[in-house]
């Protein structure tokens, strides 16, 4: 890998800190030094093989900002990229960049962003509709509708969450859910049908930009598991997008001490209501903000925009209209799908579905043809890439 000269990097306005030195982070790395930064990884593992291509590596806990602070006691810093999923490493680089007065989550922010029952409590407070939630010890009532059970802190991607219909299911599905979460607590919310997109936004002085817009699918298999299968851009609210921004603008306004990009999951039910879902700090899933947006806005750098945000920059949204594409999983491998049109993107993501699953609504409706709809389509290794709702 040929890396830019890092004698280029203008030290006066300090290093970039990145958090982690693993395969996620080396293109976190190779952008901070494209741009000119001198790169500082820090790393628990220190045969990370992001390490040999910082200029400083510190081998130490990525869930002890205060020994990292002592290692750089001496290193200026621009900034903080945190690009993992880890609630405590995540706190742990939000804590540090507040300490050094640089751009930053609150601490408010990081919790809803690490804890469903958090980002509820939150949403509460500034009068922003999520599911109805439950106690695990209360009664359920199944008879006004399906639940959706979920690890309260995700472990590892869609693990543990499943719609229940039925009473029997109950108590093996808290049980499941209970053991995948983080903090071995589960949280039980009204199943609401809908479409689900996702926003990346930058939030800065209680205000919100929307960078990119995409849908989100999941199917859901004869067991009741939520699967991932993809998303696509542009979306169906990207020529409509009022709604969307209105919520963004309120997610801001709530967090009004935050400086960082953040992703956020609606669901938007019949009636048009947006419910938040989720929210995400950073780019999104590495293989939407690594292969997707890439291939359907070209020339959109969000590490780039990432970086530049986290060393206290406003970015901009791509000004281009994006070209239809799509990933999907098929067999643990994401695959780019293209086509000429987005009723067509959709007829041949909708091709590739499991025959077993319960389609996601956007997909619900499309026509399917005898034959599959002519697509390029690239397909990438599915190791070390995780779908945006994988957190």
């Amino acid at each position: 890998m040929t890396l830019p000269d890092a004698k280029t990097s203008d030290d006066r306005r300090g290093g970039l800190l990145v958090y982690g030195a693993g395969n996620n982070q080396i293109p976190v790395i190779v952008a901070a030094r494209r741009a000119g930064f001198r790169v500082v990884a820090v790393d628990g593992n220190s045969a990370a093989p992001g390490a040999a291509l910082a200029d400083v590596f510190v081998a130490r806990n990525l869930r002890d900002p205060v020994a990292i602070d002592q290692a750089l006691a001496r290193e200026p810093l621009a900034g903080v990229v945190a690009r993992l999923t880890d609630k405590l490493a995540l706190e742990s680089a939000s804590q540090l960049a507040r300490q050094r007065g640089l751009p930053a989550a609150c601490t408010r922010l990081v919790e809803a962003a690490t804890s469903k029952s958090a980002l509820a409590r939150a949403c509460a407070r500034a009068n922003l509709a999520t599911p109805r939630r439950f106690e695990a010890d209360s009664k359920i009532s199944l008879d006004e509708g399906p639940v959706i059970i979920r690890p309260d802190v995700t472990l590892r991607g869609k693990a543990g969450i499943r719609r229940v219909r039925t009473a029997d299911a109950l108590q093996r599905c808290l049980a499941e859910a209970g053991s995948c979460s983080g903090n071995r607590s589960v949280d039980i919310a009204r199943w609401i049908e809908g479409h689900d997109v996702t926003a990346l936004v930058q939030i800065y002085d209680g205000r919100a930009r929307r960078l990119a817009l995409w849908d989100e699918w999941v199917g859901i298999d004869d067991a009741d598991r939520i699967q991932p299968f993809g998303c696509a851009i542009p979306s169906r609210f990207a020529r409509d997008a009022e709604l969307v921004d209105g919520l963004l603008a309120c997610i801001a306004a709530a967090f009004p001490e935050s400086w960082c990009i953040i992703a956020v999951s609606i669901r938007i039910d019949s009636s048009g209501k947006p419910w938040i879902i989720e929210i995400h700090l950073g780019v999104g899933g590495d293989a939407i903000a690594d292969l997707l947006l890439p291939a359907a806005l070209p020339g959109f750098d969000v590490l780039d925009l990432w970086i530049k945000s986290q060393t206290g920059e406003c970015v901009m949204p791509p000004l281009m209209e994006a070209r239809p594409r799509a990933l999907v999983r098929e067999q643990n491998v994401w695959a780019v799908i293209e086509a000429d049109g987005e009723d067509r993107l959709r007829m041949a993501c909708r091709a590739r579905l499991d025959k077993s699953w319960e389609p996601p609504l956007d997909l619900r409706r499309v026509a399917l043809e005898s034959s599959r709809p002519s697509c390029a389509e690239a397909r990438f290794a599915g190791a070390g890439l995780r779908h945006a709702g994988a957190r």
